[in-house]
């Protein structure tokens, strides 16, 4: 019998569904604070995320480069970002501190260092 989760409210008043994943916009927003150099525990209170989920979306960003949840019991090659393109966003970075993850992506798009799957 499949496992549904419960929703549940977390100690920041904030509302999940226990075993699921958070929202990819949620997730998409923990990077684009985090690379903004808002500190994890500030981008916890101010989503109502956990810190515990914010390090461990921010750990699997830093590693992969990606921000979708891991597969739920199974497993698959994790993509790991090439020296390459993590140069370049560093690169978009330093030339724009206030740029956007989701711009970067564009960038990384529109100079094809990337294709939509990587």
């Amino acid at each position: 019998m499949p496992h549904t989760g419960q929703a549940g409210v977390n100690q920041l008043g904030g509302v999940f569904v226990n075993g699921r994943p958070l929202p990819d916009y949620v997730r998409r927003r923990i990077v684009e604070l985090a690379l903004m150099g808002v500190r994890p525990c500030d981008i916890s209170r101010q989503l109502l995320v956990s810190h515990g989920c914010v390090s461990k979306i921010l750990t699997r960003f830093y590693e992969t480069g990606s921000i979708k949840p891991g597969s739920i019991g199974g497993s698959k090659t994790k993509q790991v970002a090439t020296p390459a393109v993590v140069k370049r966003i560093l690169r978009l970075k330093q030339d724009n501190p206030a740029m956007f993850a989701w711009e970067i992506r564009e960038q990384l798009l529109t100079q094809r260092i990337c294709d939509m799957h990587t």
